[in-house]
């Protein structure tokens, strides 16, 4: 009996935790943040169609559409509907009406969905693209998609950010050792210039705007970045120090794209007779020595949705109870633990907190997850920051592989809105 009230309540933890966190939602707040608002949504995937691990960004009018895809654990179709809100590049709304940066119709319906097929745990498959036939984006920029309910914006699904760009410049961009002496072997500086000989630009200090993103995280992404050079048709970003990101490490992994076989990171596979719910329990990780860095191959955080025994794992991909434990002989008491990469939505939020269990010296959190292939990692958050380290427990390191993303901002004095004019991305140099 004991035993399977803790399983219940290790399968109820995670979904008591996101309704605590979305109590705000319920009165109708929107964020223009990536965000979830109910607790039934899972799995959501935002990127450019046809290309695996990427990022929302494509090029205006470029040919290219982004692809949402996103799961509803209720079963139970409902209707959805999308929009668009254009933003400016501190993801705020501007005052541009929507019949200049859309074309079509304001509005649209999600009608691409499909019942789960063999899956012990049932679900919806939605998916949705934009641009499409009803819907044009027509100026550059940074937007939100908004899915929402029963044809009222007042009731939110999910919220995206993505963005639209015009290449109307160069970047040419590096990542180096810091030139600080503590950092050199622990951080990345990100050096760039930006050449515009198409685009005239008056007051650079003014009219331009540089965002650097690494991976996909947005608590640390750096924003509103001044040219330190000025010269004819170029700005240079070589800022003496000033855009240092911490290196981090490479990242975890979970490969549960099956569950009848045990992979080598995972201690054991119990199916609940009741339920039929699988649970995977990972064998026990431990932090990383800041003094060795061991070279392995991930995928930056993301995660991707496969499934061995079937072709279309969409649909066919289940959902498993992973449970993880790091072990740590006391717990931090000026900060939380948190699991984070792309299965958390890049976010540092409270369903994705660790609890310390005394008697096991350890940390320990479980979390829902469809069938495929995950990396992760635990990040350290100091109570009253917004930023998270990966130093505490993954430990940070020169030559760790990350990918760095570049946004040019431009608006000049009487416009309303930054026009995104380039884009680019490179990986850390080994």
């Amino acid at each position: 009996m004991m035993r399977s009230l803790a399983l219940i309540a290790i399968v109820l933890l995670p979904w008591m935790a996101v309704a605590q966190d979305d109590d705000y939602v319920n009165e109708g707040f929107m964020r223009y943040e990536d965000r979830v608002y109910l607790p039934s949504i899972r799995t959501v995937q935002f990127g450019i169609k046809g290309v695996d691990l990427s990022l929302p960004v494509i090029r205006l009018d470029g040919g290219e559409q982004l692809h949402l895809r996103f799961d509803d654990l209720r079963a139970e179709y409902n209707d959805l509907s999308f929009t668009v809100i254009h933003c400016d590049r501190n993801w705020q709304p501007t005052d541009v009406p929507p019949m200049e940066y859309l074309s079509g119709f304001m509005d649209d319906n999600v009608t691409d969905w499909q019942f789960s097929m063999n899956a012990a745990q049932q679900y919806i498959h939605y998916s949705l693209t934009v641009p499409n036939a009803n819907m044009q984006l027509k100026i550059s920029g940074n937007y939100l998609l908004l899915v929402y309910a029963d044809f009222d914006r007042e009731k939110p699904v999910i919220t995206r950010r993505f963005r639209v760009y015009e290449k109307l410049v160069d970047i040419e961009a590096e990542v180096r050792m810091p030139l600080e002496v503590e950092k050199r072997r622990t951080h990345h500086q990100v050096n760039l210039r930006v050449r515009h000989p198409g685009l005239d630009i008056r007051n650079p200090q003014g009219e331009v705007a540089v965002h650097i993103q690494q991976n996909y995280r947005w608590d640390n992404i750096k924003t509103d970045l001044k040219p330190l050079f000025i010269r004819q048709n170029e700005l240079q970003y070589d800022n003496m120090g000033e855009v240092v990101f911490e290196g981090g490490n490479e990242f975890r992994w979970i490969d549960i794209r099956s569950l009848r076989y045990q992979p080598a990171n995972v201690r054991t596979i119990w199916r609940d007779r009741d339920s039929l719910l699988s649970h995977i329990f990972l064998m026990d990780d431990l932090p990383r020595k800041k003094t060795q860095y061991i070279s392995e191959m991930d995928i930056n955080g993301a995660y991707t949705i496969e499934f061995r025994e079937g072709n279309h794992p969409e649909t066919e991909s289940d959902y498993a109870m992973v449970h993880f434990r790091l072990l740590y002989e006391q717990p931090l008491l000026h900060g939380g633990i948190y699991i984070f990469g792309g299965l958390s939505d890049w976010a540092i939020r409270p369903e994705f907190r660790m609890e310390y269990n005394y008697k096991a010296k350890a940390y320990e959190a479980n979390m829902l997850l469809k069938q495929g292939y995950y990396n992760y990692q635990y990040m350290f958050l100091e109570d009253g920051q917004t930023e998270g380290t990966t130093e505490v427990m993954e430990a940070s390191f020169l030559q760790a592989r990350q990918i760095y993303t570049f946004y040019v901002y431009f608006r000049q004095m009487g416009m309303r809105y930054d026009r995104l004019v380039g884009h680019d991305i490179i990986g850390s140099q080994n």
